[in-house]
C-alpha cells in the first residue's frame, strides 16, 4: 500500500471526472433543449416553433449558454462555500465539533483515537464532528489538505463500537486522507451541483408557480401562465434526474474501488481485521444500517464509510456482504444483533469508565529516557526505510498510541490551549546555545508576553532532548488548536515565529524546515496562502533543487567526515539518476543556504505525488547509505516531507521488512 502511488493515481482520476463532468453537461443542456422546444410548442400550440422556423436556434442556443452559465455558477458558487474546508461539510452535515477536554467517555474516546492515528501518520490532528442527529453507524474525513481536514462521526458509530471497531473506521477514514481520495470527493461535491442545480431551479419554479396561481385563479391570462410556469418547473425537475443519473453515475465509477481500498488499508494499519470487520458487521445486523436522515446525505453519499442512501442502481458503496468476505474470508455470513437501546447503556463518565490516566510529569512519563538524545540511532535496513515512509503499519500506530498515553498532562492540555500551543511550538524553536536562546527570549518578550514566555521557557527545558518523533507528535497535536486563532493574533504568532527565527542569525535547518512546516498548515487554513498548483511533472525538472537538498541532508548525518558526506550523497543520488539517466552534482556550501533550500522545498510543493516520493526516496537512500536513522536526520526528512506537502510517518521497524 504506498501512499505516493495511491496520490497520483486520484490526481489522475481528477482528470477523468473533468471528461465525465463535461459529458454530463451536454447531456443536461441538451435535455433542457429538449424542454424549451417543448415549452413552447405547449404553449404556442401551432404557431409555436416549427422545425422550419429560424427563430429556433436562435432562442435554443441562448438557453444551451444559459444553461451551461447556470451549471458553472452553482458549481463554483459550491466549490467557493467549500473553500473552507472539510468543517463546513461537517457543519453542514449536522457535525458538531468534539472537544478534546469533554468529560464524556465516548467523545474522549474518539478524540483519542483520532489523535493517535494521525500521530502515526505524520499529520496534523483532524477536527472531530460528531453527528448527534444520526443514530446510523457511519463516518466520513473531508477536507482538501491534511491542513484543513476533519473526521465525522455519527453518534451510532461512536456509541455502538467498541473501541478496535472505532480505530478500524477511523483508520478507513485515515487512508481516504492520505491517498488524496478526500480532496477528490471535495471537488465531487462542488462539480455535481451544478448539474444538480436545474432541478433545485425546477422546484423553486414549481414552488413560485404554486403559490402564484393563488391569487390569479380568477384571471384566465395569469393562470395561464402559472400552468405554463408550473409545466416549466416540472420539466426543469426531470431535467435535474437526469443530472441526477449523471451524478450517481459519476460517484459509483469514483468511489467502490476506493472503498476496496480504504477497507485494506484500515486492516494493514492496524493489524487487526475484526475492528472493520466488526463495524461493517454492525452495520449489517442493525436496523438503522449506515443510512443518514440529513438532506445533504445524497450530495456527499461518496464520502461516508457506509451507504449513507439506499440505492442499488447506483450504489457509491460496494455490497455489504462483499466487504465483509474480503476482509473475514471465513466469515459464515451472520449478523450481530445489534439495537439502538444499547447506545444508552453506559453512564458518560471518564472515572467511571476507568480512563486511563496520564502521567503528572515528564520524568514520570518516561518520555526523555526513551526518546532522548541519549538513545542510539535506530538501526534500518535501506528498504525498512523506505517501507516506513510510504504507509503507515501497525508499529506506527502502536508507536502513536503509545506516545500519545505517555504525554504528561501538562502538555497534552498544553498542546490543546491557543496559549499553550504557541508556547510549545516556541520551545521547540528555540536555540541550544544559552547565549543565543537568550536573545530569542527577549524578542520572544516583547511579541508574545511575559506569561507565554515563561510556559516557553519550562517547557524548552523539558522537551530539547526528546527525540523528534515526540517533537512532531506535538506539532501535530497543536496545530489544530492554533486553527482556533482570530486572524488578528494568528498575525501576531507568526511574526513572532519570524523574528524568533531571526533574533540569533544562525537558524538551525530543522528550526527552519519546522517553521515552514508551521506556516505552510496554518497559512493554508487562514487563507494566507494560495492553493499549490502541479507545475512540474518530472524529476528532470528539479534536478539542481534535489541536489541542494540531497547534499545538506548527507552533511547533516556525516558531520565532519567529507568520505561519508561524498558516499551519502551519491547513495541518494542514484535515486533521481535512475530516473534521469544523468549525474546530479554535488553541491558546495555556498549553495546549500536557507535561502535555495527554500526554494527548493517551494518547487517541490508544487510537483506531482511521484515526483515528491522520488525526493523522499533520495533523501531516505541518503540518510540510509550507514544504515543508522538518528534523531536529528529522522526529524529533518519528516519536516522536508511535510514541508512539500507529503508528509510521512514516523521511522519504525516493521515487520513487513524485517521478517
Amino acid at each position: 500500500m504506498d501512499f505516493f502511488d495511491h496520490q497520483e493515481q486520484a490526481r489522475k482520476k481528477s482528470h477523468v471526472l473533468v471528461i465525465y463532468f463535461i459529458l454530463a453537461v451536454i447531456g443536461v443542456v441538451a435535455s433542457v433543449c429538449v424542454v424549451v422546444t417543448l415549452f413552447f410548442a405547449f404553449t404556442s400550440g401551432d404557431k409555436g416553433i416549427q422545425s422550419d422556423n429560424p427563430l429556433r436556434w436562435e432562442i435554443l442556443i441562448p438557453v444551451a449558454i444559459g444553461t451551461v452559465v447556470v451549471i458553472f455558477a452553482g458549481s463554483g458558487y459550491k466549490s467557493l462555500q467549500l473553500s473552507g474546508g472539510g468543517k463546513v461539510v461537517a457543519r453542514e452535515l449536522g457535525g458538531r465539533l468534539v472537544s478534546s477536554s469533554s468529560t464524556d467517555f465516548y467523545e474522549q474516546r474518539l478524540v483519542n483515537v483520532v489523535e493517535e492515528m494521525a500521530i502515526a501518520a505524520g499529520v496534523p490532528v483532524p477536527e472531530v464532528y460528531v453527528m448527534d442527529g444520526e443514530d446510523s453507524i457511519n463516518a466520513f474525513a473531508a477536507g482538501k489538505t491534511t491542513s484543513d481536514a476533519v473526521i465525522g462521526v455519527t453518534r451510532g458509530c461512536m456509541k455502538l463500537l467498541s473501541r478496535d471497531e472505532l480505530q478500524g473506521v477511523i483508520a478507513h477514514e485515515f487512508s481516504h486522507i492520505l491517498n488524496g481520495d478526500m480532496k477528490l470527493n471535495m471537488r465531487l461535491i462542488g462539480w455535481l451541483f451544478g448539474i444538480l442545480f436545474i432541478a433545485m431551479i425546477g422546484q423553486m419554479l414549481m414552488r413560485g408557480a404554486a403559490h402564484g396561481s393563488r391569487y390569479t385563479s380568477r384571471n384566465r391570462e395569469s393562470g395561464g401562465a402559472a400552468i405554463a410556469l408550473l409545466v416549466l418547473g416540472l420539466a426543469l425537475m426531470l431535467v435535474g434526474y437526469v443530472g441526477m443519473f449523471f451524478a450517481k453515475l459519476i460517484k459509483a465509477a469514483v468511489s467502490r474501488q476506493r472503498e476496496y481500498l480504504a477497507d485494506a488499508s484500515a486492516v494493514q494499519f492496524t493489524r487487526n481485521p475484526d475492528g472493520i470487520g466488526g463495524a461493517l458487521k454492525k452495520i449489517g445486523g442493525y436496523s438503522r444500517k449506515a443510512l443518514i436522515s440529513h438532506p445533504m446525505a445524497e450530495e456527499a453519499s461518496h464520502m461516508f464509510f457506509g451507504a449513507g442512501v439506499a440505492s442499488k442502481l447506483f450504489a457509491t458503496h460496494p455490497p455489504l456482504s462483499t466487504r465483509i468476505q474480503r476482509i473475514d474470508a471465513s466469515w459464515d455470513g451472520k449478523l450481530p444483533k445489534v439495537k439502538t437501546a444499547d447506545m444508552e447503556g453506559d453512564p458518560d463518565d471518564l472515572v467511571r469508565h476507568g480512563m486511563k490516566k496520564r502521567p503528572l510529569n515528564a520524568a514520570a512519563a518516561g518520555i526523555s529516557m526513551a526518546h532522548g538524545e541519549s538513545s542510539p540511532p535506530l538501526r534500518m535496513t535501506e528498504a525498512e526505510a523506505l517501507e516506513s515512509m510510504s504507509s503507515v503499519h501497525p508499529e506506527q500506530v502502536d508507536l502513536g498510541r503509545d506516545l500519545h498515553g505517555k504525554f504528561p498532562e501538562y502538555w497534552y492540555q498544553a498542546a490543546h490551549d491557543e496559549r499553550g500551543a504557541q508556547a510549545l511550538l516556541f520551545a521547540l524553536l528555540l536555540a541550544q546555545d544559552d547565549a543565543l536562546r537568550n536573545s530569542e527570549l527577549s524578542h520572544l518578550r516583547q511579541t508574545a508576553g511575559e506569561a507565554v514566555l515563561a510556559t516557553t521557557s519550562q517547557f524548552h527545558g523539558e522537551i530539547r532532548d526528546i527525540h523528534s518523533t515526540a517533537k512532531l507528535a506535538l506539532v501535530d497535536l497543536s496545530i489544530p488548536t492554533l486553527r482556533r486563532l482570530s486572524p488578528n493574533e494568528y498575525q501576531v504568532f507568526r511574526k513572532s515565529l519570524e523574528e524568533l527565527m531571526a533574533s540569533d542569525r544562525r537558524i538551525d535547518l530543522f528550526e527552519f524546515s519546522l517553521q515552514k512546516v508551521i506556516r505552510r498548515h496554518l497559512d493554508n487554513y487562514f487563507g494566507m496562502a494560495k492553493p499549490m498548483r502541479i507545475r512540474h511533472r518530472k524529476i528532470a525538472a528539479l534536478e539542481s533543487e534535489a541536489a541542494v537538498l540531497i547534499t545538506t541532508l548527507a552533511a547533516v548525518g556525516n558531520q565532519g567526515n567529507d568520505a561519508a558526506i561524498q558516499d551519502a550523497f551519491r547513495h541518494g543520488a542514484g535515486e533521481i539518476e535512475a530516473e534521469t539517466y544523468g549525474t546530479l552534482d554535488f553541491q558546495p556550501p555556498e549553495n546549500c543556504g536557507l535561502q535555495q533550500i527554500d526554494q527548493a522545498l517551494d518547487k517541490f510543493a508544487e510537483a506531482t505525488p511521484l515526483v515528491k516520493k522520488r525526493l523522499l526516496y533520495a533523501c531516505g537512500r541518503t540518510v540510509m547509505a550507514d544504515e543508522l536513522v538518528t534523531s536529528d536526520e529522522a526529524e529533518l526528512i519528516r519536516a522536508i516531507a511535510d514541508a512539500v506537502g507529503c508528509p510521512i510517518p514516523p521511522f519504525v521497524k516493521t515487520a513487513a521488512t524485517s521478517q
